[in-house]
This record gives C-alpha cells, structure tokens and sequence, in this order.
C-alpha cells in the first residue's frame, strides 16, 4: 500500500497531496523516484491476525483487528449440541444392526458394538469437557476424537495392503 504523511494512497483512484491532483493510473505509472520525490513511500500491509471466529467476533478498526468474545452459554449450548448431533449422525448408519440383533436375534458384530460404544464415549469426554470449561480458552482446546467405523477401517486397510503388495511386486521386478 502506498502512503503519503501516514495516509493510505489506494491504487487506481484520483488523490490530492499537498494542493496537487494525481490522476487514478499515477501511482502505477509514475516512477519510484518520482514517488519518493513527492514524498510517497511503499508500506507493506500489515498481517492480520484474527482469532478463532468459532469463538470471537472479529472485526478491523483503523488497520488493527478487534476481537470480541461471543457469549460463553451460547457457545457451551452450540458446542454440546454439535458433539450430539454429530454422535447421531454417526450412530444412526448402524442403528439397524442394533434392531436387527433386538427383533431376529442376530448378533451385532464386535466391531461394530465396540464403534458404537467409542462414538456415545467421545461424545460424552466433549460434553464433560464442554459443561467444566470455565471460559472460551478451555472450549478452544477441546480436540474432537471420533472414532472410525469399522466399514471405514475395512476399506483403509484393503487399499493399504494393495498399495504394499503393489510396491513388494514393484522391488521384486526392479
């Protein structure tokens, strides 16, 4: 950004300095010295940091970003009702084993009992840590860790050993 006794110069646009008017294209076509000479110098843009905008309003005043924190209750009511909404969302594909095992007798397989178990589990450690958290620094530290479920994990480890049986074969030929 181009600036002139600490005003901003934006490019492209007409300005007046010191009782001379320069035209929009001036900045682009005039020459570092000429700049320099009418007493224009090149300033980087500042980097600004926003914070977590889950967690703050943020907003720039005068080039400097003013964060504000959103209401603590409101975010603890969000946050618990995402961590359940996503253990349902996650239950739910596997919800007709669990019928199916209650009306024909057909055992649930382990792996599928034990996902089930880990997905109520991790919702119930972020609801924990969500109702003890005493303020938006603790709610930011809080790390989903949902676990795979078992179609998942079966496909991942097919592709794996393709991808290890193909590079064995690869050696073998080189």
């Amino acid at each position: 950004m181009y600036y002139a006794n600490d005003r901003k110069l934006p490019l492209d646009q007409g300005f007046k300095l010191d009782e001379i008017s320069y035209p929009a294209n001036w900045l682009r076509l005039a020459s570092s010295d000429a700049k320099e000479a009418v007493g224009i110098e090149w300033r980087a843009d500042p980097s600004l940091k926003f914070k977590n905008k889950k967690f703050y309003y943020n907003r720039v005043e005068n080039g400097e970003v003013v964060s504000t924190p959103k209401d603590l209750d409101m975010l603890k009511r969000k946050m618990v009702n995402d961590a359940n909404r996503t253990a349902h969302q996650m239950l739910s594909g596997s919800d007709w084993m669990v019928i199916r095992q209650q009306e024909a007798g057909v055992g649930l397989l382990p792996q599928w009992g034990d996902y089930r178990t880990a997905v109520r589990t991790e919702a119930n450690r972020q609801c924990d840590h969500i109702d003890a958290s005493p303020n938006i620094d603790s709610l930011e530290t809080l790390k989903p860790n949902w676990p795979e479920n078992p179609d998942a994990v079966a496909e991942r480890e097919r592709l794996e050993a393709e991808e290890e049986a193909f590079r064995l074969e690869r050696e073998e030929n080189d």
